[in-house]
């Protein structure tokens, strides 16, 4: 028996890096003990140990799966003194200049895991990125033999959730008919107030009766506090920002949703994208870093630096035409269908045994 351990820099209870985690880890237990372990885990979380408590003398052999979405000082000093084969899964790490203006030590600590990821790239044994797109970044900083799969990844994993009877009140109570959703953390690659935006012209200006619902947590409070102060200010009607929810308030959502839209920049995957469009529900998106490759031709990809004049052109397009609306989510479905943990799960562990 071998242990294989996975180590992630921050652990939330419901964060996509997390749950890919957990989703691999049933897996690698049928070859031995396998826990995981974050630098940062949140205070909910009960199932991802601290760094810290990483076992030091392993009875046996051991191999340590790395899931690099950022930089942090304790975790690199780890994995530079570890003598266990490291194994690398890649999800992606944001571009530093995007952080600069609005938050110098999180940029800071984005750059720092860009140079880590240099520096520990002889000690890698394994490289996968969950995407072309990521595979091709990693390439930039000299990787090489790079496997393009996506480990852990559970579009459909929401389904299993029953609807909230709170969240479905709320929404009765303050939204209409189509319901526009976006799911994603407060950064500035997103920007949540083209949305804001877009929803504005939709209301004010074309005389549609949409209303926009955003979702996530709240990684720079000031991102969403800046949108909604736009909103505020422009009187936009039927504009939600949710924060971050259960599982069950997001499934409920998910159920709801009419378009799935994001304006982001910026995306090494975007799991949203996928878990919308398990639901059936069609994507409208900028034609920017992964996205092209995750949405395929289950939606609407805009040129890179969109507006929100040409998001709500997108969405009036696909409420005026019921049959592309039609195609885009039996798409949707059939696309992520091909991301179940089930269609992977045997890749992913012929590659562990493959290190063994």
């Amino acid at each position: 028996m071998t242990e294989v351990h996975q180590v992630l820099v921050g652990a939330g209870q419901t964060d996509a890096i997390t749950n890919m985690a957990r989703s691999l880890q049933s897996s690698l237990r049928s070859l031995g003990p396998s826990e995981i372990f974050a630098q940062h885990p949140a205070p909910e979380v009960t199932d991802v140990q601290h760094l810290s408590s990483f076992p030091k003398n392993p009875s046996r052999g051991r191999i340590v799966i790395f899931h690099a979405s950022g930089g942090d000082p304790e975790v690199f000093k780890f994995l530079q003194n570890s003598s266990d084969p490291l194994v690398l899964i890649f999800h992606n790490i944001a571009p530093p200049e995007l952080f600069e203006n609005f938050a110098p030590d999180r940029a800071a600590l984005l750059r720092q895991g860009w140079e880590e990821l240099s520096f520990l790239r002889e000690k890698i044994v394994l490289s996968i990125a969950d995407s072309k797109y990521n595979a091709q970044c990693l390439e930039k900083i000299g990787y090489q033999n790079i496997v393009v799969l996506q480990a852990g990844v559970q579009p459909n994993r929401l389904h299993k959730y029953e609807s909230d009877i709170e969240m479905t009140r709320l929404l009765e109570r303050e939204t209409v008919d189509p319901l526009l959703l976006y799911v994603g953390q407060a950064a500035p690659h997103k920007r949540p107030e083209v949305l804001v935006q877009m929803q504005y012209l939709l209301t004010h200006h074309i005389g549609r009766t949409t209303s926009l619902a955003l979702v996530g947590p709240p990684t720079l409070p000031q991102i969403n506090a800046a949108a909604l102060e736009q909103a505020r200010r422009l009187r936009v009607p039927g504009c939600l920002f949710l924060g971050q929810l259960t599982e069950n308030q997001l499934a409920t959502l998910y159920r709801k949703a009419s378009i799935f839209i994001t304006a982001s920049t910026h995306e090494g995957l975007c799991l949203p994208v996928l878990e919308a469009m398990s639901f059936g529900i069609p994507v409208i998106a900028r034609n920017a870093a992964a996205l092209p490759d995750t949405i395929g031709n289950t939606g609407i990809l805009l040129p890179e630096k969109a507006g929100p004049e040409l998001f709500a052109e997108a969405v009036c397009e696909l409420l005026d035409n019921p049959r592309l609306h039609q195609r885009f989510a039996k798409q949707g479905l059939r696309t992520s269908a091909e991301y179940s943990i089930e269609k992977t799960a045997a890749s992913f562990m012929n590659l562990i045994k493959g290190v063994l």
